[in-house]
């Protein structure tokens, strides 16, 4: 029997998957181990091999397209399938009939050596109905349009079609009276003059009248606008002293259905499709401030001192940038402060026992975190080494989950780009963000003789998650990160880890 072929789960946190490209044709030979796709997922772009051996008979989802796992992405006619088993086996899903690349096709196990030709397939005793259409994408949602005057049971009737007396709808016309909201006592409930003076009369002793400042409003108006959530202070009023009548607040609905949509054209423009690690970025993030309380913190760090370890180690040969130092610090202060490198879980905090760095990197507008594993005890030159190479393999899209998971800490840099100050959003279940800014040069006070020079400064902001730690553990923290970084030379391999 032919096999579907169904959206993997290609990561834990993996809910959907969009199809990049597909590596293979309908019709064409498939082996086990084949690259029969490129998905990207919401970690990374990766190839997904075939797991059978056969013939790719149809492609039930096209490139491009997202859909969620255990979704059915194409069909896999077996060795031993013959067409109609293929026929019937399209049919019972209703999925239309194969293609003819594929009718009759030889998998790679197929040949069979000395025959002269394929035999023929006996076509079908009844075609397979045909497929489904597929809903064509819809680039805008449109919303919904207000409630138009014809489906709303409070609209009914026209005011312009209410019976009522010659007089009474002169009356109602010089004082602005909206005729529908008055019950007649005429003839067939025709409104008369005396009930548009009780009315009026009504209106100035009304306890609904509204307060000074206030929209003016008609009882009925009032109740309407309530029910409908209809903003009074968008209706022009056309009633007795400039007050909204139930007709006022009809025209205006009946204005908003036909400019809504108009409006909304207008309003927006190109649609930007989002990518699978987007979707999961957007989800975490949203998830982070919902559930960990956040608090936050800043330091100012001397940068002269690694501004001149970076000179001097630039002299030898080794490329060492101020991400990577940071890194470092960071890396010697979760060591000492054991506690800052934990997490939230189940009404307990958890220790983590290696220390992950993740470091934020944007690459082609597109934010990623690739994570340096097992910081702890790395030298300078080799935990730079290790970063940039994530760092180069993020910037040729070959990261794979693995290398986007199990962080305890991020740093997030964005001094390069000018940013003086910020705070970033905590990634869960991490408990902290180190926030980096732009190194300032800045006039310094010496504490000597009081004299002013200049200076290099750069502020260091801290996300905490509230659960994991409160204000003055952080602040030991983050001081211990800073003493670190103006005291560069506990970097430095071959020296003690524990400073002092």
């Amino acid at each position: 029997m032919p096999r579907e072929i169904k959206m993997p789960k290609l990561s834990d946190t993996m809910e959907e998957g969009t199809l990049n490209v597909w590596r293979k044709s309908e019709g064409d030979a498939v082996q086990k181990g084949d690259i029969l796709v490129e998905i990207e997922t919401d970690k990374a772009d990766m190839e997904f091999e075939a797991y059978m051996t056969g013939t790719l008979a149809k492609i039930l989802v096209p490139a491009g397209e997202t859909v969620p796992i255990g979704t059915p992405i194409a069909i896999v006619k077996l060795a031993k399938d013959s067409d109609e088993d293929l026929a019937a086996f399209l049919a019972s899903r209703d999925l239309g009939s194969v293609p003819a690349a594929a009718v009759g096709a030889k998998s790679a196990t197929e040949a069979v050596p000395g025959s002269a030709e394929a035999p023929t397939a006996s076509p079908p005793a009844s075609a397979p109905a045909p497929p489904t259409p597929r809903p064509a994408l819809v680039a805008l949602s449109a919303p919904s349009p207000a409630p138009t005057a014809s489906k709303l049971d409070f609209f009914v009737p026209d005011p312009d079609r209410v019976r009522a007396t010659p007089r009474a709808r002169v009356l109602a016309g010089e004082r602005g009276v909206d005729l529908s909201e008055i019950a007649g006592s005429g003839p067939e409930g025709a409104v008369l003059v005396r009930d548009i003076e009780l009315y009026l009369d009504a209106l100035d002793v009304s306890d609904d009248a509204t307060l000074s400042g206030d929209v003016p409003v008609t009882p009925v108006a009032s109740r309407i606008a309530d029910e409908y959530g209809v903003d009074l202070s968008r209706v022009k009023g056309t009633g007795p002293g400039g007050r909204v009548t139930k007709r006022d607040i009809r025209d205006h609905l009946e204005r908003e259905a036909r400019a809504g949509p108009e409006r909304h054209a207008q309003l927006i423009g190109d649609e930007i499709k989002l990518s699978q690690k987007r979707k999961f970025l957007i989800r975490n993030m949203v998830e982070s401030k919902r559930a960990a309380p956040h608090f936050y913190i800043s330091m100012e760090v001397d940068a002269e001192p690694i501004g001149e370890l970076r000179e001097r180690l630039k002299g030898e040969d080794r490329r060492i940038t101020y991400t990577h130092m940071i890194m470092k610090a960071a890396a010697l202060a979760l060591e000492r402060f054991p506690e800052a490198n934990a997490t939230f879980r189940d009404d307990r905090i958890l220790r983590y026992q290696p220390i992950n760095i993740a470091v934020a990197v944007d690459v082609q507008d597109e934010l990623v975190a690739p994570v340096v594993k097992g910081c702890q005890g790395r030298g300078l030159d080799e935990l730079a080494a290790a970063t940039d190479a994530l760092i180069q393999r993020a910037r040729e899209r070959k990261l794979s989950p693995d290398d986007y998971s199990d962080g305890t800490f991020t740093v997030s840099n964005l001094g390069m780009l000018g940013v003086d100050h910020f705070y970033a959003i905590i990634t869960p279940p991490q408990s902290m963000v180190l926030s980096v800014g732009a190194m300032r040069t800045v006039p310094v006070v010496d504490p000597g003789d009081g004299t002013i020079r200049s200076g290099r400064r750069i502020d260091f902001g801290l996300a905490c998650d509230h659960r994991v730690l409160d204000g003055a553990r952080a602040a030991r923290f983050l001081q211990e990160l800073v003493r670190v970084l103006e005291h560069p030379d506990e970097m430095l391999e071959g020296r003690d880890a524990d400073g002092e």
